[in-house]
């Protein structure tokens, strides 16, 4: 059994969207609990296709792949991990959201960095 703290825990990791589904689980758990209202509303969320979770998870998980190209990253992503996120924003938009977040996604690696003891 794969144990990163108390809190979370699961019994297998099969592939590439299980490994994708657990590490947007955490993110998303972080997320909600260290980010602010005002950065969660900065936008019009209505009009959001990606939640920030989404693509701070996208992002993080192309850097833990060292995935050099994130045109090349998101094209896979697209046409290959739909089940996980049935819609895409396009990358200019992808872009724009995960800079906006930058420092909310270095307290998230500060926190990954503490649950999963690296």
């Amino acid at each position: 059994m794969l144990e990163f703290s108390n809190k979370y825990f699961t019994k297998e990791v099969k592939d590439l969207k299980d490994f994708i589904t657990v590490v947007y689980i955490l993110i998303d758990n972080i997320y909600q609990e260290i980010t602010p209202i005002y950065i969660k509303e900065y936008r019009n969320i209505k009009d959001a296709i990606l939640s920030d979770s989404e693509i701070i998870t996208i992002s993080t998980i192309g850097k833990l792949l060292t995935i050099d190209s994130e045109k090349v990253w998101l094209g896979f992503c697209k046409r290959n991990l739909r089940d996980l996120f049935p819609k895409f924003c396009d990358r200019i938009r992808f872009n724009r959201t995960r800079r906006a977040l930058h420092a909310v996604i270095d307290e998230i690696r500060k926190e990954l960095t503490n649950i999963l003891g690296c």
